[in-house]
């Protein structure tokens, strides 16, 4: 008799964004995974409504703790293309060692606080 079973997480911890896990198993045997990340439209524009438009970029660095760099640059760029300013030289050499400093910062947090407790064995303890 031949034996299914399906493993569902609906709501996965731990990503950026949203995510969801789906394994189908026949007979010890994995017929079908699917891994499901996906970011959701947060509507966050909202907050920018009535503001002086030079405090997009201070009020968008604060949507994600994570990754605050690239919504503030967000914001910069298209505070920039509205006015028909183009950023060359070293100002863009500046921003980018910025965003590289944000992709080291963000690989370490998620290997040493998201995924090293997983990987270490640590048990994760609801408050």
């Amino acid at each position: 008799m031949a034996k299914s079973r399906t493993i569902k997480v609906d709501y996965l911890a731990r990503v950026e964004g949203e995510g969801a896990l789906h394994i189908k198993i026949k007979d010890g045997e994995v017929k079908d995974a699917k891994l499901k990340i996906f970011e959701p439209p947060r509507f966050f524009e909202a907050f920018l409504q009535g503001r002086k438009f030079t405090e997009a970029p201070d009020i968008t660095a604060r949507i994600c703790g994570i990754c605050p760099i690239a919504y503030q640059m967000g914001a910069s760029h298209a505070m920039e293309n509205a006015l028909g300013i183009v950023v060359n030289g070293q100002l863009r050499d500046l921003r980018h060692l910025i965003y590289c400093g944000e992709w080291i910062e963000s690989h370490a947090l998620h290997i040493f606080m998201l995924h090293a407790p997983d990987f270490l064995g640590y048990q994760v303890r609801a408050a």
